[in-house]
């Protein structure tokens, strides 16, 4: 079973290495330029929530999906204290490590795609994980590494 992968975009960073952009074009998921067209329904991927999404979260993702937002990460602060997005619920990832070529080795300063591949293993869809991982150079590796995190 696959899970309703949504993705708010800013259009904040170069739109050549956007992962959501790049998930949107394979057909992994239905990106939105505003919050008020955004289904409220599922988990939104917030690095600053003070909920830590588990293996218990798995539920919400079936009903509702997993929201990823992308945003640079400069102005991440700012654009999630921004955020009220209703009928959603926050939860932030472990301290997964990224590979891809911009933040690779920095904890939690995860690309879009490695957040919803991050959610989705730990809510035990490997299989829609790493399809999406497989769209990029780096995917297999970052899954490999964070393995810790998937058991």
């Amino acid at each position: 079973m696959s899970f309703k992968i949504r993705i708010l975009c800013f259009d904040q960073d170069d739109p050549k290495k956007c992962t959501a952009k790049r998930l949107e074009r394979f057909g992994h998921s239905d990106n939105y330029s505003s919050f008020r067209n955004l289904p409220p329904q599922g988990i939104v991927l917030d690095p600053f929530s003070e909920v830590i999404l588990s293996k218990k979260d798995k539920i919400l993702a079936e009903v509702g999906g997993i929201v990823g937002v992308d945003c640079s990460w400069n102005m991440a602060n700012e654009t999630f204290s921004k955020l009220k997005l209703m009928g959603l619920e926050p939860r932030s990832l472990p301290g997964i490590i990224p590979v891809n070529p911009v933040n690779a080795g920095k904890v939690g300063k995860l690309t879009t795609a490695e957040a919803i591949a991050s959610a989705l293993m730990i809510c035990g869809n490997r299989v829609q994980a790493e399809l999406i991982m497989s769209r990029f150079k780096w995917g297999p590796a970052f899954l490999v590494l964070n393995e810790i995190f998937w058991k």
